[in-house]
């Protein structure tokens, strides 16, 4: 079998040197690109962290829907379920509702007010609570995110300072020589565009991440608030029974 031409072999492999553009890189290259790394280690942990967080909320909310449509489980019942899911966002919400629709129960009892007026003060209580809890529970969802969307901005600004600065350091050289050919400039250059390396393979993970977990929060808040219109509906019937 006839063997492959070595400019033709030579095309097919790798044919960038990284480890020696690294080594001939200055002291403000070194330190574009330790940054860089610390960035990417910020960014790696709070990738692990905040995808394992939302998916537990997501999946922990999934399995509590279901055991709510399991059977016909009255409110303190479902109320007890929900504190087996405390990564859920929707058993949060309907924890705080009940614990504030049974605190407006014996309030408006104390007062012996008329069943209308006990409704609407009842419903006004449970949609805050609902309210208040969703922006709790989306401010936990968010936490960190921000992190990623600066790490995704910022590496390739980093990068970027690093190769202009190698550029600039390649033509200074090049006058003081004297030598203005290719063969002279272009180490220089190499060098330099490895910051910006750096700086793509850092931001490019970082903002990928980012599109898919804000993804899955924006789901999670319409599902939030979906369920808590359907609560606010079911603690204003469970109080028209009761009255």
């Amino acid at each position: 079998m006839a063997s492959l031409p070595v400019p033709l072999l030579s095309s097919m492999t790798l044919g960038v040197d990284l480890l020696g553009a690294l080594q001939s890189n200055d002291l403000v290259g070194y330190f574009c690109i330790l940054i860089l790394l610390i960035l990417s280690v910020f960014s790696g942990y709070v990738m692990f962290a905040k995808f394992w967080e939302i998916k537990h909320a997501s999946t922990q909310s999934e399995d509590f829907i279901e055991d709510c449509l399991e059977g016909s489980k009255s409110l303190p019942e479902i109320y007890k379920s929900a504190n087996g899911y405390p990564h859920s966002p929707l058993a949060s919400l309907l924890r705080e509702a009940y614990v504030e629709y049974e605190m407006e129960i014996e309030q408006d009892a104390a007062t012996g007010l008329p069943l209308e007026q006990r409704v609407q003060l009842s419903k006004t209580s449970v949609e805050s609570a609902l309210e208040r809890t969703i922006a709790s529970e989306m401010r936990k969802l968010e936490n960190r995110l921000v992190h990623l969307a600066t790490v995704s901005t910022l590496a390739p600004f980093i990068g970027l300072f690093g190769t202009v600065w190698g550029v600039l350091a390649a033509f200074q050289g090049l006058a003081r020589e004297g030598n203005a050919s290719l063969a002279t400039l272009a180490p220089g250059i190499s060098t330099a565009l490895l910051t910006t390396i750096f700086g793509l393979m850092v931001a490019i993970p970082a903002v990928a991440m980012y599109n898919y977990l804000a993804g899955n929060v924006s789901r999670l808040s319409s599902q939030m608030e979906s369920f808590a219109y359907e609560l606010s509906n079911v603690f204003q019937k469970h109080l028209l029974r009761r009255g």
